[in-house]
């Protein structure tokens, strides 16, 4: 019988998939039974998604991609938030990776969480006043917040890098999604500005830009335009107001205007999740191909 990891790698295949991305979601022994299916079922590993192998060290209640934090003033937290990032360089080396995907971190702030302007985004107060104060108040607090996350992270990737070079692995820094989250966009600059000759590269999350530029934070093509000679990789996926993860082509992203400004080369990932079905997916990998 099929095991499910098997099965998983068989329907990307059948969508018309030569490369796959290697989440977090994976323990060590489901990691090695992805490894152990890769040869037989033609398939390749274009990046990993740090961490992988998720950590099993210790529960921290948070969703594995933060599991542990680059950015935490923590030291003990910060040096085990590198130690798995380099077991992540590990895997992209072992599967042939070229890239090891990673969310830097987040500036740690309670007073106006982010379900406030999500929840007032929602019931259509968008373009109130009220939500204008609400977004400004947030991403003042963010400021004030954020130097010692900032050179948390700072300090992390400047520990991460050396060992990802030597294995001839780029360190690819991803457009968050929460406005908390580090890099924000003038972080992106800053940190690319530090890092590029040393392996950071960038890499464009749609969905995730998409949602901050609903949000009136920035418009998602400034990305593009600041930061497009530094982007190595994209994940690809649509965004309906603040809703991501849906498949290309199904909601509120240009993805024509989009991709027609993609340097030649970039690597392209699609990452839908549910309840983005498999027709919508095939189609939009076609779509992507014709393109």
């Amino acid at each position: 019988m099929r095991s499910d990891v098997r099965a998983m790698l068989e329907e990307l295949k059948s969508i018309g998939l030569d490369y796959v991305e290697i989440g977090y979601h994976f323990k060590p022994d489901k990691l090695e039974e992805i490894i152990s299916c890769l040869g037989p079922l033609g398939l390749k590993v274009s990046s990993v998604h740090n961490f992988c192998p998720c950590p099993d060290d210790s529960p921290t209640g948070r969703h594995l991609s933060n599991f542990y934090r680059m950015s935490a003033v923590d030291e003990s937290e910060r040096q085990s938030a590198v130690m798995w990032t380099k077991r992540s360089v590990d895997t992209a080396v072992r599967v042939g990776a070229k890239f090891v995907v990673i969310h830097a971190g987040t500036v740690e702030m309670g007073e106006i969480p982010y379900n406030v302007l999500s929840r007032m985004f929602e019931e259509g107060k968008a373009a109130t006043g009220e939500f204008a104060e609400t977004r400004r108040q947030y991403l003042q607090l963010r400021k004030e917040k954020a130097a010692p996350h900032v050179a948390a992270a700072q300090k992390s990737l400047g520990e991460v890098l050396p060992y990802a070079r030597s294995k001839n692995i780029l360190i690819g820094l991803e457009t968050r999604f929460y406005p908390n989250e580090i890099p924000n966009f003038e972080e992106v600059g800053y940190f690319l500005q530090l890092f590029f000759s040393k392996g950071l590269v960038y890499w464009h999350d749609t969905g995730h830009a998409q949602a901050q530029s609903a949000l009136g934070i920035i418009p998602h093509e400034a990305y593009f335009k600041h930061y497009k000679n530094y982007l190595a990789g994209m994940h690809i996926h649509d965004c309906k107001g603040v809703e991501d993860h849906l498949a290309p082509f199904t909601a509120d992203i240009d993805f024509e205007r989009l991709l027609a400004q993609l340097p030649e080369g970039v690597c392209r990932v699609v990452e839908a999740h549910p309840p983005a079905t498999f027709e919508q997916v095939q189609a939009a990998v076609r779509r992507l191909r014709s393109g």
